[in-house]
């Protein structure tokens, strides 16, 4: 028992000290420039002496990289298995320990309200994850290792695959919000024949359009409330012609799938009960075209 205490508080203390914030520490700490780590928004970002500092738990990927806190010395430590690294950090010091070498740091490893930041540049290059500015938009874009992987199936891999990815991503509204109006519980995706980086999405009667842009966002371009109650927002694209579809059916554990022809005619190719690998299949003869 006495064990089972002590694991638990030490996994409340890594919790606790490399824990993702809230939407309320960013009012206290005004960044210049936008965040996303793999695909999602960080708004928990402080900038300390010019440098983009991001939270050190915000950068997660389990399958790859795991993260303890030893107490006595109050030092957080990083394991990375696959590039056998082990990195160890204290709060104020701008060195950080790498296999017991140490590495400076662009700026000092910083703890505030529990939580701790360390330099994006420095957490990415040494973990094995990219970060890259993009001056247009004024947007800082990391991935951890795991998402870079997912980014390269994003851009050119298995079109299944791709589509998966491109539903998962956390979709940026751009100020376009129209409500839904109507009821239900099925929900419909339709890519473009070969494509995974554009699609629509149909709920509860409300019309949406993505596309995902060259730095791996899932950017919201239109919205319409087919039911001509709510309005639409955003600049209506133009029709796919021949797509494929996706139904997922959440209520009744079903999903079905299909082709669509040039005239909007629509051919079902099955409907699959109880299905948990995702709502994307591969489609017979379908090629990816569409490959960046």
């Amino acid at each position: 028992m006495k064990k089972w205490m002590k694991t638990a508080a030490a996994a409340l203390t890594v919790a606790g000290v490399l824990s993702v914030g809230s939407a309320a520490m960013a009012a206290s700490a005004p960044q210049s420039v936008k965040m996303f780590i793999n695909g999602v928004y960080q708004q928990d970002v402080l900038n300390v002496n010019g440098r983009t500092m991001v939270q050190l738990r915000a950068f997660n990927d389990p399958a790859k990289i795991s993260y303890t806190y030893e107490s006595a010395t109050k030092t957080i430590i990083i394991n990375n298995t696959a590039q056998k690294k082990t990195i160890r950090l204290k709060d104020g010091l701008k060195t950080a320990d790498v296999n017991g070498k140490s590495i400076a740091l662009d700026a000092p490893v910083t703890v505030q309200k529990g939580r701790t930041y360390v330099p994006a540049r420095f957490v990415t290059e040494t973990l094995g994850g990219t970060v890259a500015y993009n001056s247009t938009t004024k947007q800082v874009i990391v991935r951890t290792p795991t998402g870079v992987e997912q980014f390269e199936t994003l851009k050119s891999g298995d079109l299944a695959k791709a589509r998966e990815l491109a539903l998962n991503l956390t979709r940026l509204n751009n100020g376009i919000d129209v409500r839904p109006y109507g009821e239900g519980f099925t929900t419909v995706y339709t890519f473009p024949k070969g494509e995974a980086l554009r699609f629509f999405w149909e709920y509860k009667g409300l019309l949406n359009y993505i596309e995902i842009n060259v730095d791996g966002l899932a950017e919201m371009k239109w919205q319409k409330d087919t039911l001509g109650v709510n309005g639409e927002a955003g600049k209506e694209p133009m029709p796919f012609g021949e797509s494929v579809y996706f139904s997922d059916h959440f209520m009744a554990d079903l999903l079905s799938y299909g082709t669509i022809d040039s005239e909007g005619n629509r051919t079902e190719i099955d409907a699959i009960t109880g299905y948990s690998k995702g709502i994307i299949v591969p489609i017979e003869g379908e090629v990816r075209t569409d490959t960046k």
